[in-house]
């Protein structure tokens, strides 16, 4: 192998492992943020669905850290047991980080007034 091959190749593998890091970094990010909010909201979300509560700013402060793409990565069946669906909504909109109406949320839709289903 030259020296050249040699320089290519070490490379390579520094490409892989940086992005490899950055990967699992922005997925560690996530579930401190995403573990945050279920820390500091917990009292706001869960069942029954009502009564809604005005959430905390401590809440507040922990929902605007959330990426919405991570959170709704968390929404399962089991998640839904424990966790109202109506009151995360209300939540993410009293925190000014609202789920748009129709907007799919891991297995959740968000309630919309007839709009198209999408990311939200």
């Amino acid at each position: 192998m030259t020296k050249l091959e040699r320089s290519v190749l070490v490379l390579l593998f520094a490409v892989v492992a940086m992005l490899t890091v950055t990967s699992c970094a922005g997925e560690r990010r996530c579930i401190d943020v995403w573990e945050d909010m279920g820390l500091y909201c917990q009292n706001y979300l869960m069942h029954p669905d009502d009564p809604k509560i005005l959430p905390s700013d401590r809440c507040c402060d922990a929902v605007q850290q959330i990426d919405i793409p991570c959170l709704c990565s968390f929404v399962d069946a089991l998640y839904e047991k424990g966790v109202s669906m109506p009151k995360l909504v209300y939540v993410m909109d009293a925190c000014q980080k609202p789920l748009r109406p129709g907007c799919k949320c891991g297995i959740y839709t968000v309630p919309s007034s007839g709009q198209q289903d999408g990311d939200c």
